[in-house]
């Protein structure tokens, strides 16, 4: 739970007050107190700190003074680990996918045949993967598996999800991983689709 009061303008100790009212109200959660003078931001940190909360402030046109209540840990806030946690998560999942795929390219071309006309001749350069295969499935399940770790007990332990990534998570690295489990598995059951025993 996100909670947000306005401070600004307000003479000490009002800020320290509707702060403390306002924590002493939630019971777990992010208050994010909305101050515009220097002795507002040090004197709500401070108490903040003071009762063992952890505390991050934000600097822009008004400070915003992000106060955690509730749980043990320290959490990234900042607005740069979100952007960055996307690109980190996009990137190992294009690689697993990747590498998955040039870990089946030992029986890519028939596949391609069927379903598209593609004359295999034009994918006979394919072939030049074969002999990695097995590091290509290790890449690409150690990636997947990387994912769900960080998922279990990394990102499940927040207090507030933002972010697409964060919200859909689950949803975007079950689709991943049923495309790698396809393309990793494909050589094993393809020839009983292909050949139709």
């Amino acid at each position: 739970m996100v909670k947000r009061i306005d401070c600004k303008d307000l003479a000490c100790p009002e800020p320290v007050l509707k702060t403390k009212d306002a924590l002493d109200y939630m019971e777990e959660g992010i208050l994010e107190v909305e101050v515009n003078s220097f002795s507002s931001i040090q004197n709500v940190k401070r108490f903040a700190e003071n009762q063992g909360f952890y505390v991050d402030i934000k600097d822009g046109k008004t400070t915003i003074i992000r106060i955690v209540k509730g749980y043990e840990c320290e959490f990234d806030l900042s607005q740069n680990s979100g952007d960055k946690e996307t690109k980190s998560f996009w990137a190992l999942i294009a690689g697993a996918a990747i590498t998955a795929v040039l870990a089946s390219t030992c029986c890519l071309g028939p596949l391609l045949f069927l379903i598209f006309g593609v004359s295999v001749g034009s994918l006979s350069f394919l072939h030049v993967f074969a002999p990695y295969r097995d590091y290509f499935t290790a890449a690409a399940v150690i990636i997947i598996g990387y994912l769900w770790w960080n998922y279990f007990f990394r990102l499940r332990k927040r207090a507030v999800c933002e972010g697409s990534i964060c919200k859909n998570y689950v949803k975007y690295l079950s689709i991943g991983t049923v495309f790698v489990a396809i393309m990793l598995t494909y050589p094993y059951w393809a020839q009983y689709i292909l050949i139709g025993e």
